[in-house]
């Protein structure tokens, strides 16, 4: 298995993927097993890999899962990724507030469901965060309170911690925090 940056041969497999893994595309069966909230332009995870970083775990030449990250300026396009960000005044981690760090955001994230649990996500995340290093102090994702598997991958898999709550369309996500590798006294 390989954990790298997004290639151009890679695409095709990170749109399959998503369309594998939609909210919209799952029985409420498979929604248990995790799922994506929203879709994706090729365009955009293009624009994110340009702006931050698009990770691909590869096996045999196939996209068994992508980690994306992107700048908080490209996010605010999407109503409920600028629902989250409106948040930052209210939140802190690390023993500062987060809007007074310099913060991408984490996702979307997706591991082909006959991949799960083989470490492809803490794999990427760890190519991840080689990418970061030096850049920011902090990568803020969200995760659907109606995704269990999704919130225990990132808190008890990864780490990360959980810094608040927000609510978009009548649903509830819970906001996690993770250090990007800049220190405080870095400019970013």
């Amino acid at each position: 298995m390989q954990f790298r940056r997004v290639c151009d041969a890679d695409w095709a497999g990170v749109l399959a993927l998503q369309e594998d893994n939609l909210l919209e595309n799952l029985s409420p069966e498979a929604r248990r097993d995790g799922f994506l909230s929203a879709r994706f332009t090729r365009e955009q995870f293009v624009q994110m890999d340009a702006d931050v970083a698009v990770m691909v775990a590869v096996d045999a030449g196939r996209v068994a899962g992508y980690l994306c990250t992107s700048s908080i300026e490209f996010n605010l396009q999407f109503p409920l990724l600028a629902a989250m960000i409106a948040r930052y005044a209210d939140l802190s981690f690390a023993g500062r507030p987060l809007s007074a760090q310099t913060t991408c955001v984490y996702g979307p994230v997706c591991v082909d469901r006959g991949f799960r649990a083989r470490g492809l996500l803490r794999g990427m995340y760890r190519a991840l965060l080689h990418e970061l290093a030096g850049r920011y102090h902090a990568g803020v994702a969200f995760v659907s309170k109606d995704n269990p598997r999704s919130l225990a991958a990132h808190v008890e898999g990864l780490g990360m911690t959980g810094i608040g709550e927000f609510e978009f369309n009548a649903r509830h996500y819970w906001i996690l925090a993770f250090a990007g590798g800049a220190s405080a006294n870095d400019q970013a």
